[in-house]
C-alpha cells in the first residue's frame, strides 16, 4: 500500500556481546496500534530500531521520511534518544516526536522547555495513549485531554492532561507482539544477534519504595493481570524460538497464588523445548512458602540464576525513610536458611547512600546479613536517582540532605561503549545528612572489600571460620584489610586498594563505575570483579600475603587461635578457588576435619572441627590459561548461580556416610 505515513520505533536496548533484548515496548505499542482501523489505513511501521548504536548507523535506517518517531527513554539510552530525536526534527521538521518511558518526567513543563524538539510526552503506560495519538494525528486534530499525555501546541504552549486512564484489570486488551508475529521478521533478519526476551504476567506494585519507579511509575499500586492462557502461549513461543534467557517484568513474583502455575509452565516448556535456559525475576516480599517452592523448583530444573531476596538496608530508620518498613526482614532471613539447606543459590542486596544510613548502620547491616548465614552473594550497589521517584523530589532531597554525583554510565557486563556512541549518565547519591562524603567513600571501600572477600569467595572460608570459631566480626576484618599500610608489606592487596581509591577519584570526576580489562572480554566489570580478576594472576602469592595479614590481625586483637588449624583453613580456601590455569585437582590430605567442617557449615548438624585426618577430592576445572573464558564462567555465569568455586567432595565424609 502506498501513500502511508511512516512510524519509527526507537527502543535502544543494551548490547551484551552478541545478545540483546527483543524490543518489548515497541512491540506492545505496535500491536495495540494495529487494533485501530484508522491507524492501519493511515500508517506503515518501519522495522524496529532495538539496540544502542552510533547515531550515524541509527539515522541510516530512516530510509523514508518519518511522520511519527516514538522513543522509549530509559537510563541507558536517554541521551541517545535525545540526540536522535533532535536530528530527526532538524531533518524532518514536520515529524511528530513522541517520548515515553521511565526517564520522561510526569510533569514535563521544564522537559519541554529544555528540549524544544519534543512534541509529545506520555506518562505511565503507553499502549492506549500511543494509539489515540496516532488516531488524532491522522485526523489532523490536537491532542488535548488525552489521559496521561502532554503536548506542545503549534503556538509553543504546553498542554498537559491531568486525568489518568481508567483502571483496566484485564491486560489482555493489549495484544502480544510475540503472538502477533511482530518479531518474526526482525529475528529472521538478524541471525547475528542472540535474542533475549521479557515476559510480563502482571503490572503494578503494592510497595512504594522511594528509590524505585516501579510502583509510582504505574500510577497505581493495584495489580493487573494477563490471563494464564496468554502467559502460557508467550512462554511456549519463547521455547519454540529458542530464547535462552527470559526476564520476568513482574515486580513481586511469587506473591500471587497463580505464580506457581506460571513456574510450572516454564519448567514444562524447558522440558519440551530445552528453552528458556534461564529465567530471571524479581521475587516478592513478605511471603516465604510460595517463593521457597518456586525457587526450589527452578533450581531443580536449572532455570534460575540465583534467588533474589533483597534487604536494601537492615536499619529500621532507613527502612522507614525509604517506605519499606512494611516489608518484613524476618521473612528474608527465614528464606535464606531454608534455601541454604537445599544448596539453592541466594543473593541479596544493600544500597549504599540511602537516607538515614550511617557508617555504623552500614557496618551493622553487613555483619547482620553475613552472620545470618548468607552462603552465596551480597551485592552492594550505589544509590541511583531516577526521575519520578521520591529520591528525585526536591522536598525529599532537602529533607534528607541528599547530594548526587553525575557519572558516565557503564552498563556492568554490557559491551564497552564505542567511541562514536552517545555517552549516557547516572546520578549517584554520594552524601546525605547522615553520611557525609568522606563516610560514603569509606563505606564504598568497605563494600568493595566485602564483595571481593565474601561474594567473590576470595576469603569466604577463612571468614566463615574466623567468625564461627573466633567470634570475629566480618566488618572488622574487612576494615583491617582496607587499612593496610606500607609497613604491612602487602603489595598485592595494596595494589587493589589503590585501584579502589583511584576509582573513587574517577567517580568524583564524573567517570563511570565500570572497569575495562582487555584480556577478560570487551565488557565492563564491577570494581571488586576487576580486583578479583587481577589477583587471579597469582592466587598463591596472594594467599601467602593474606594469611600473614590475618595472623597479624588476630595477634593485634589478642585473639587466640590454633596455628595449624588456620594454616589448613587457608589451604582449603586455596583449593576451592579455581584459577585461569585450572583447579588444583586431585586428592589433598588434611590433619584436621576442615573439609567436612566446611562441607556441612550451613547445615543444621555441622561436623565439628577436630584433629581428625580427612581427604578432599577436588574435581578438574581446566580453563587452559584463557582469562576471558575464566572471567566469563566464574563471574558472568557463576557469581549469581553459585558455581564460582571448584567442585570438591570429602572422601572421608563419604566413607562415614557409607558406613
Amino acid at each position: 500500500m502506498t501513500g502511508l505515513k511512516r512510524v519509527y520505533f526507537n527502543e535502544f536496548n543494551v548490547l551484551m556481546g552478541d545478545a540483546a533484548y527483543l524490543p518489548l515496548v515497541s512491540g506492545l505499542l505496535h500491536a495495540h496500534a494495529l487494533t485501530s482501523e484508522k491507524v492501519r489505513a493511515t500508517y506503515e511501521f518501519a522495522p524496529y530500531l532495538f539496540h544502542i548504536d552510533s547515531p550515524a548507523n541509527i539515522l541510516a535506517h530512516y530510509d523514508k521520511p518519518p511522520a511519527v518517531a516514538a522513543f522509549s527513554l530509559l537510563m541507558w539510552n536517554e541521551q541517545l534518544n535525545l540526540h536522535i530525536a533532535a536530528e530527526i526534527k532538524r531533518r524532518h521538521p514536520d515529524c511528530v516526536i513522541v517520548f515515553g518511558g521511565a526517564q520522561v518526567p510526569h510533569h514535563p513543563e521544564e522537559f519541554f522547555a529544555t528540549y524544544p524538539f519534543v512534541d509529545v510526552a506520555v506518562r505511565g503506560e503507553g499502549e492506549e495513549a500511543f494509539t489515540e495519538i496516532l488516531e488524532r494525528l491522522a485526523d489532523g486534530a490536537d491532542l488535548d485531554n488525552l489521559a496521561g499525555v502532554s503536548w506542545r501546541a503549534p503556538d509553543g504552549t504546553i498542554h498537559a492532561a491531568e486525568n489518568e486512564r481508567e483502571f483496566q484489570r484485564d491486560l489482555d486488551v493489549y495484544p502480544s507482539p510475540y503472538l502477533e508475529g511482530l518479531y518474526d521478521e526482525l529475528m529472521a533478519s538478524r541471525p547475528d544477534v542472540t535474542f533475549q526476551a521479557i515476559v510480563e504476567t502482571n503490572r503494578g506494585c503494592p510497595f512504594h519504595c522511594t528509590f524505585c519507579y516501579w510502583g509510582k511509575g504505574g500510577l497505581s499500586r493495584k495489580y493487573r493481570y494477563h490471563g494464564l492462557d496468554r502467559v502460557s502461549a508467550e512462554i511456549v513461543w519463547m521455547g519454540e524460538n529458542k530464547i535462552r534467557y527470559v526476564f520476568n517484568a513482574d515486580s513481586n513474583f511469587g506473591m500471587n497464588k497463580r505464580d506457581r502455575e506460571i513456574a510450572d509452565l516454564l519448567v514444562e516448556t524447558k522440558r519440551k523445548y530445552g528453552f528458556p535456559e534461564k529465567f530471571r525475576t524479581c521475587y516478592g516480599k513478605n511471603t516465604d512458602d510460595k517463593i521457597f517452592e518456586i525457587g526450589n523448583l527452578f533450581h531443580e530444573h536449572q532455570l534460575e540464576k540465583g534467588i533474589t531476596i533483597s534487604y536494601q538496608s537492615t536499619d529500621p530508620t532507613v527502612q522507614k525513610n525509604i517506605k519499606r518498613d512494611n516489608i518484613k526482614l524476618s521473612v528474608a532471613r527465614e528464606l535464606h536458611q531454608r534455601f541454604n539447606k537445599l544448596d539453592v543459590p541466594v543473593y541479596t542486596e544493600l544500597i549504599i547512600g540511602l537516607p538515614g544510613e550511617t557508617e555504623e548502620t552500614w557496618r551493622k547491616g553487613i555483619d547482620e546479613i553475613l552472620s545470618s548465614g548468607l552462603k552465596n552473594q551480597l551485592f552492594m550497589y550505589f544509590c541511583q536517582v531516577y526521575p519520578n521517584t521520591d529520591l528525585a523530589d526536591p522536598e525529599y532531597v532537602r529533607e534528607h540532605g541528599l547530594v548526587t554525583q553525575r557519572v558516565e554510565l557503564n552498563e556492568i557486563h554490557g559491551s564497552v561503549r564505542h567511541s562514536d556512541w552517545v555517552a549516557e549518565y547516572e546520578d549517584l547519591v554520594v552524601t546525605s545528612s547522615t553520611m557525609p562524603l568522606d563516610s560514603w567513600k569509606r563505606m564504598a571501600m568497605l563494600s568493595w572489600m566485602t564483595m571481593l572477600m565474601h561474594s567473590l569467595k576470595l576469603g569466604f572460608f577463612v571468614m566463615c571460620w574466623m567468625h564461627e570459631k573466633l567470634g570475629v566480626r566480618h566488618s572488622d576484618y574487612f576494615q583491617r584489610l582496607i587499612s593496610v599500610s606500607p609497613e604491612d608489606e602487602a603489595p598485592m592487596l595494596s595494589a587493589q586498594l589503590a585501584l579502589f581509591q583511584d576509582k573513587l577519584g574517577r567517580i568524583g570526576r564524573g567517570e563511570g563505575r565500570g572497569c575495562i580489562l582487555p584480556d577478560c572480554g570487551v565488557i565492563y566489570w564491577d570494581v571488586e570483579e576487576a580486583a578479583f580478576l587481577d589477583l587471579s594472576r597469582d592466587f598463591g602469592a596472594f594467599y601467602d600475603e593474606l594469611e600473614r595479614l590475618t595472623r597479624g590481625y588476630l595477634k593485634d586483637r589478642g585473639i587466640a587461635y590454633d596455628s595449624e588449624e588456620l594454616a589448613e583453613v587457608f589451604h582449603y580456601q586455596r583449593l576451592r578457588l579455581p584459577t585461569p590455569a585450572g583447579s588444583l585437582a586431585g586428592r589433598h590430605g588434611f590433619a584436621h576435619s576442615v573439609p567436612s567442617y566446611f562441607e556441612t557449615f550451613f547445615d543444621d548438624h555441622r561436623v565439628d572441627l577436630a584433629r581428625r585426618p580427612e581427604v578432599l577430592v577436588v574435581e578438574p576445572r581446566d580453563f587452559g590459561g584463557d582469562r576471558e573464558r575464566f572471567a566469563r564462567e566464574t563471574i558472568l555465569w557463576g557469581r549469581k548461580s553459585g558455581t564460582m568455586l571448584a567442585k570438591a567432595r570429602v572422601a572421608e565424609l563419604e566413607a562415614q556416610l557409607a558406613g
